[in-house]
């Protein structure tokens, strides 16, 4: 996966939803340093795919993400997806909830899953030179 072409769709994004990016920062780490981040700053003792970090103000987005390929690649198996579309997934997750959705009801997660689909389209299609 090309990143400028990742960038460059999750600006897009993020523009569309009518917010800004100022700064978002996504870091790949082992799954044993986002369990142990788990732990530590929401006190879940379960592994997990994304932990975001929001400084966001307004509508100018500002996050750290930290990101577990491990987690997304248990994922794609769990799901019979794609291993490409689970980190798409993953990648909009994290500034979705900076815009404020939530997915802790099953009505937020459905609704959260659209968005999320809905990026996973725009990336395929705005870079599909076929479509």
């Amino acid at each position: 996966m090309e990143s400028t072409r990742l960038i460059a769709t999750l600006h897009d994004f993020i523009l569309e939803k009518g917010f800004q990016h100022k700064r978002l920062q996504f870091n790949f780490v082992s799954k044993e340093t986002l369990l142990e981040m788990n732990q530590t700053y929401l006190n879940h003792d379960t592994h997990t795919d994304i932990i975001t970090f929001d400084y966001s103000t307004g509508n100018r987005l500002e996050a750290e993400f930290y990101i577990s390929l491990w987690a997304i690649q248990e994922s794609a198996k769990e799901t019979g997806e794609s291993v490409e579309n689970e980190l798409l997934r993953v990648i909009s997750h994290g500034p979705l909830h900076c815009m404020g959705w939530e997915d802790k009801t099953k009505k937020e997660k459905d609704k959260m899953r659209l968005e999320e689909n809905a990026f996973i389209n725009m990336f395929h299609v705005k870079h599909n030179p076929h479509v």
